[in-house]
């Protein structure tokens, strides 16, 4: 995970967001290999362990990790145009099978920070300044603030109304979410387009 990440996390307990503090036991470079998040409000703390933030507490921190495997037939190419992502920086939240897509999107996207959540990087993928890997067993829930990424990606498994509103919560105004379900409806979203396994839509501004 890289420590600039902690900047837009939030514990994933119900009460006022808060920036977390991110104490790093053993890094390369910029990226946190080993150490422990931590929340001001509750006091929580959250292991990284193997360059992963994991929101799951230390006693769930091995679990066995969720299932990678996607559904729709959707490449980097065509998630890139669907993100509309013009010029560096900012997050990119791509979330559960869709986070299979990390490293082409970082390629097409130079400069914009992938994070991938619950769904932990092949374990011979090198340790990357524009990916962050980061997992949160509680359905439903994003442990990043409010309004806080450029883009939102939903894999399948991850299009119930709770998953879409979580999404369309930590969107930017003005940016997009893209779904691998084209049933989806979430609200506070404008339909860009939809079909072939995919929604697109803006949150409004």
């Amino acid at each position: 995970m890289q420590l600039d990440l902690t900047g837009i996390l939030r514990c994933p307990a119900d009460h006022d967001q808060a920036g977390l503090v991110c104490v790093p036991l053993e890094c390369v470079g910029r990226h946190v290999v080993r150490g422990v998040i931590g929340c001001p409000v509750c006091g929580a703390e959250y292991p990284i362990r193997g360059g992963v933030a994991n929101f799951a507490g230390p006693a769930a921190a091995d679990r066995a990790a969720p299932s990678t495997a996607g559904a729709a037939d959707l490449g980097g190419d065509a998630l890139a145009a669907f993100l509309d992502l013009h010029g560096g920086g900012g997050y990119v939240l791509l979330v559960g099978s869709a986070a299979r897509l990390a490293a082409d999107l970082a390629a097409l996207v130079p400069g914009v920070h992938i994070v991938g959540l619950n769904a932990p990087p092949p374990p011979d993928t090198e340790l990357s300044p524009d990916r962050s890997s980061v997992a949160c067993p509680q359905p439903g829930r994003i442990p990043v603030m409010t309004a806080a990424a450029r883009g939102v990606v939903l894999g399948a498994e991850c299009s119930s109304q709770r998953w879409l509103a979580e999404g369309a919560r930590v969107l930017l105004p003005g940016r997009r979410l893209v779904a691998e379900d084209e049933r989806a409806s979430p609200d506070g979203i404008v339909e860009l387009a939809r079909g072939a396994g995919v929604f697109v839509g803006e949150r409004r501004a």
